[in-house]
């Protein structure tokens, strides 16, 4: 059993306005700030949220809500009564109060003038806040970090951990460094920690230059033998197996468990990366014969048999702010920061993921290699089409179950029908599985498709910083092009493509050998779901500047993408650098509204939309290869958004490469400018591509309406249907002009680029799945239910409830589209208005038998959607179905040859467990 995370967490979130004009003095009750729909957003456990509890005097605020949490479960088994009524209402209150983190608050700043009033302090409910930082996240959504006013000096203090105030620092920096303390985290044993120089190699590779020029557009040169000065410890560092061994027991909660873990991503006192899992001290006795002393990054000679972790100084950001090793360790030491993990490597990599558009656009594929990419995605997708239900439980939960898995399935409706099958009947179930499948098509006709491969954290190779620390020449095991991969060498593959985003066009892209030799299978032992990369290449300056402090590269075999993968030269952008000040609050203030908005994204669409455009121009042209350029220089307008954040400011992206007015207003005072204002006016990238139809819903409905449109003028003028007019071989002079018109006025981009292709391919295997609806016949609901009669007062109140939270979901739904909230985020927030409703409907029927039948029969009476009982109901009707079903759960295994049923290509056979009656929910 896995260590049981930390509760969730609530604070307030709210835009500037509305401090405004309440003068700066709001009013917001805990209960009101619940019922309203965007006021509260959960967080994961932090070092800030630990030290909030901390010197609020709340000792074990985790315990205490799960005891709450514990208490209301009891309550919910009880006959209702007023009593019981009462005590829920008072346990909600209880549960809420603890909860809610009210010295923990963000603002979203509507006007940067809100911004620089808001720091002159406000208060709410009359509790005074002040501004403490700005999150990486949160600056791109203009949304700062403020602390309670009783406690921000303590917490600053902290923050600072004694280091040298004097010392000059680049703003932004800063603010991104003590930011880390807000980064979701869960303490394990403090280690032994020593801090070590990054080791640091040299090396020549020809790449292609891109940097800001004297006029608008980058220069762009290629130079053959550039020297690399590169940081192969980039971001990561090394832990001894034994204390592998001790983080992956508490993490995974089993004290017999004697397996190491890959490597964890840490944080620290201004520390942020990954530890690898390495035996240095057996490095040190056999391949530095017997010498255990190194010099740490202060030049102090130490003996290594006395740490479980070397941090790396790119990993501690500020270690050269103390003056030792002792001296940062003492500080940190005494302002309480604990030793945490962000995140780990899995304990096994999966067999096949999803690609997406970027990771594909730039191939060139013939139309026969497409269908043979896309092929098993249309495969799986039909196999769930036909109705098997256990071919459906393959496609909603995955090929990999397993028995060891079954405690933590989720009391959803898939774990239903995995207890009973005629579950596949309700039309709840119906309608959620067609929804998946039409989800998982749009997916699809977006890019995301099913190749064999996976993502794995990357690490420099561990021999060659070893090598460093020790003092010794730096060799390392791998040679330039070489990549260790556990994963790959046990199947026996030579060759992968390396794939992250976000990229720009295909120098993005790298083919790499997978090596392995007895010597690097002893060294490399311990990191089976890592990505080892060689010290001699500049495979991460490629891969859109990836470092090792826990990037993920996609990895597969597919023979089509690997032949196709061409090695093309690196791009290096020429980076600027801020100027360091001794940072004051009003450098950080600045900082921020320098960085507030992210144009990453913007800048990768119109990238996507130079691609697609592309498609449509012969490859001698002069306005493929002036794409070609600007598609490369892409990368660096990448960067530059980049640096904006860290206060760096640099030229923004020519309008002209994707706004047509721009380009109409260039001058044309020669034969030269005419040319250029033409071709510019011809490759303006205006339109994002057919296929993000699927990504932007707006995008799709201004296209629907677009081509209704003009199928009722066709119809008008021509008396046929716009596709019949386009098939009509016997145009008329008036029908080639109207279909000039129409496309031009086409509100996305047409062009055969391969993602289009791709989005065509599915659009027209899956035309009437995308186009209808499914519906189910007679279902009896009663296998879901209690049997327990209840009060028609209760059903009328708690109607009501159902009311306010179809409007709630749908308000959350669309704002977590509009504003593209992270799976994380979503799925945190979404537990939080669940337990909003939970509570409000307990409150009225506290006994969970009584309250699941109310709902089952407001929900299956009708045709509206059933989501409510399952969110609020959810565990007892699992606990009904169980006990009506002698507690089995039905679950699809992989195996080997053949088996009782196939899906996606694979063989499967029906397992079953006995779920103990004391597991009940």
């Amino acid at each position: 059993m896995a260590k049981e995370k930390s509760c969730h967490k609530f604070i307030y979130k709210i835009p500037s306005k509305r401090l405004s004009q309440s003068d700066w003095k709001l009013s917001l009750p805990l209960q009101t700030a619940i019922k309203n729909k965007n006021d509260v957003v959960a967080l994961g456990d932090s070092q800030l949220l630990r030290w909030i509890c901390e010197l609020n005097g709340i000792k074990d605020l985790d315990q205490e809500v799960r005891n709450t949490q514990s208490q209301i479960k009891h309550q919910k088994k009880l006959p209702k009564s007023e009593e019981s009524k009462s005590k829920i209402k008072e346990l909600y209150k209880k549960l809420y109060s603890l909860q809610y983190q009210k010295d923990y608050f963000c603002m979203i700043m509507n006007t940067k003038k809100d911004y620089l009033r808001a720091n002159k302090g406000f208060t709410i409910n009359q509790y005074s806040y002040r501004r403490l930082v700005g999150t990486n996240g949160g600056i791109k959504k203009s949304t700062i970090t403020y602390i309670g006013s009783p406690i921000y000096e303590e917490i600053k203090k902290r923050m600072d951990n004694g280091r040298d105030l004097s010392k000059p620092l680049i703003p932004a920096k800063l603010e991104a460094y003590q930011a880390l303390i807000c980064s979701s985290s869960t303490p394990v044993s403090m280690p032994r920690i020593a801090i070590v120089k990054d080791c640091n190699v040299t090396f020549k590779e020809d790449v292609i230059l891109i940097q800001d020029g004297n006029n608008d557009e980058p220069e762009m040169s290629r130079q053959k033998d550039y020297k690399i000065n590169y940081c192969d410890s980039d971001g990561y560092g090394l832990m001894s197996p034994e204390y592998s061994r001790i983080v992956n027991k508490e993490l995974s909660g089993d004290s017999s468990n004697e397996n190491t873990i890959s490597g964890i991503n840490t944080r620290f006192a201004w520390t942020k990366g990954m530890l690898f899992t390495f035996d240095f001290k057996e490095f040190a006795k056999k391949v530095n014969h017997g010498d255990f002393t190194f010099q740490d990054a202060w030049g102090a000679l130490r003996d290594v048999r006395d740490y479980d972790v070397l941090l790396t100084t790119s990993m501690v950001k500020l270690w050269d702010s103390y003056d030792s090793l002792e001296h940062f360790l003492e500080c940190s030491y005494e302002n309480h920061y604990e030793f945490s993990v962000s995140k780990t490597t899995p304990d096994r990599l999966e067999h096949a993921r999803n690609a997406n558009y970027q990771f594909l656009q730039t191939f060139e594929l013939t139309d026969d290699e497409l269908y043979q990419l896309c092929e098993p995605t249309i495969r799986e997708i039909k196999d769930v089409l036909f109705d098997d239900w256990r071919k459906t439980i393959v496609f909603l939960k995955g090929m990999n179950l397993n028995e060891l898995q079954s405690e933590q399935w989720e009391h959803d409706f898939v774990k239903a029908l995995m207890i009973d099958k005629r579950m596949a009947e309700d039309p709840f179930v119906v309608g959620k599985i067609h929804s998946m499948i039409r989800k998982r098509i749009q997916m699809a006709a977006k890019g995301s498709i099913k190749l064999p491969g996976n993502f794995a954290m990357v690490c420099g190779d561990p021999y060659s910083l070893a090598q460093s620390i020790f003092g010794l020449p730096v060799t390392g095991l791998l040679k330039q092009g070489e990549v260790y991969h556990s994963y790959w060498k046990q199947r026996d593959v030579h060759e992968i493509a390396c794939f992250r985003a976000p990229m720009t066009c295909h120098n993005n892209i790298r083919r790499r050998k997978v090596v392995h030799s007895n010597e690097m299978d002893y060294w490399y032992q311990y990191i089976q779901t890592g990505m080892i990369l060689n010290s001699w290449d500049s495979t991460c300056d490629a891969l859109n500047g990836a470092d090792k402090d826990s990037d993920a590269f996609f990895t597969t075999n597919h023979p089509i993408i690997v032949k196709n993968t061409k090695n093309a030269p690196t791009i290096e952008c020429v980076q600027k650098r801020a100027d360091k000040v001794i940072p004051e609050e009003s450098h950080l203030v600045q900082a921020n509204l320098l960085a507030f908005g992210d144009e990453i994204g913007s800048t990768t669409n119109k990238i996507t939309a130079m691609i697609e455009l592309q498609a449509g121009f012969p490859k001698d042209s002069l306005e493929y290869q002036t794409l070609e350029y600007r598609i490369m220089c892409g990368q660096h307008y990448q960067q530059n958004s980049i640096d904006k954040a860290k206060g760096i400011l640099s030229k923004p992206m020519p309008k002209h490469w994707y706004d047509k007015s721009a380009c109409r207003a260039l001058p044309e005072n020669s034969e030269e400018e005419k040319a250029y204002k033409k071709i510019c006016l011809e490759i303006c990238a205006s339109k994002k591509p057919y296929f993000m139809r699927y990504i932007y819903p707006e995008l799709m409905a201004d296209h629907k309406k677009y081509i209704n449109d003009s199928n009722k003028k066709c119809i008008r003028m021509f008396q046929m249907p716009l596709e019949e007019l386009k098939q009509n071989p016997a145009k008329t002079k008036e029908a080639l002009e109207f279909l000039k018109y129409h496309q031009e006025g086409l509100p996305v981009g047409n062009e055969p680029c391969t993602v289009n292709r791709i989005c065509w391919l599915f659009e027209q295997e899956f035309q009437d799945v995308l186009q209808k609806q499914r519906t189910s016949s007679a279902f009896d609901y009663s296998i879901l239910k209690s049997g327990a009669p209840y009060s028609k007062r209760d059903y009328k109140k708690i109607e009501k409830i159902k009311g306010e939270y179809d409007l709630d979901v749908k308000h959350y739904q669309q704002q977590a589209k509009t504003q593209r909230l992270d799976k994380d985020e979503v799925s945190m927030n979404r537990t939080l208005l669940i337990q909003k409703f939970k509570a409000a409907c307990e409150a009225i029927c506290p006994n969970e038998k009584e309250l699941c039948d109310i709902l089952l029969d407001m929900c299956y009476t009708t045709n509206k959607s059933k989501q409510f009982v399952w969110d609020i109901c959810g565990e007892t009707m699992i606990n009904n179905l169980l006990k009506k079903n002698d507690y089995v759960v039905n679950y699809p295994v992989l195996t080997e040859g053949h088996g009782e049923f196939e899906y996606a290509g694979e063989s499967f056979i029906m397992n079953q467990r006995k779920q103990r009656e004391d597991e009940e929910s």
